[in-house]
């Protein structure tokens, strides 16, 4: 049997402020555009996900949630979005995102190929969409790729903070970064 873990040992430097400075400098160059997200559950979840992975930037395309008015939002990113850069985008500016960055989304389509075959070529954007109603076709127009995490059982989807945290660590396991 395999011994607990009693305590936790905390690597982070005493100079909190040193340590952001070095996280802010050093993210990878992966980010997350989050598609009518509107469940404060959700969105907690994935800025602690962009937080752990050390993301360039979350952007939000559609109606604001008023995060700081949501405790479940709050708890869940455990400060996350204290830490991750991010801000809303409006439609015509994704466009100029294209220029630095690959679009990739997040949706099974007739052309989305399994997560683990895509092989970005420079900084991407995982574009990950709305839990009922997925990706939106203004989005998937503007993506270069779109991949899909293979279904086994009887459900057609799974949570998108729980996609999005697969899809995240391959990319960072493709960068090398894992």
């Amino acid at each position: 049997m395999k011994e607990r873990q009693l305590d936790f040992h905390d690597e982070r430097p005493r100079d909190m402020e040193a340590y952001l400075a070095h996280i802010q400098a050093r993210r990878h160059p992966i980010g997350l555009l989050l598609d009518h997200i509107d469940d404060a559950q959700n969105l907690g979840a994935l800025f602690r996900l962009a937080d752990a992975a050390r993301l360039a930037h979350i952007w939000t395309y559609g109606p604001p949630m008023r995060v700081e008015d949501s405790r479940k939002f709050r708890r869940i990113s455990r400060g996350g979005y204290l830490y991750v850069p991010s801000s809303g985008i409006a439609l015509e500016d994704i466009p100029q995102l294209k220029k630095d960055w690959q679009l990739t989304a997040l949706e099974p389509t007739n052309r989305s190929i399994p997560y683990t075959e895509f092989q970005p070529s420079g900084p991407c954007i995982l574009v990950a969409g709305n839990e009922k109603d997925g990706v939106s076709e203004e989005l998937l127009a503007l993506c270069e790729h779109s991949i899909h995490i293979p279904m086994y059982g009887a459900n057609t989807s799974m949570n998108v903070a729980m996609a999005a945290a697969i899809a995240v660590y391959n990319l960072l396991e493709k960068a090398g970064k894992v």
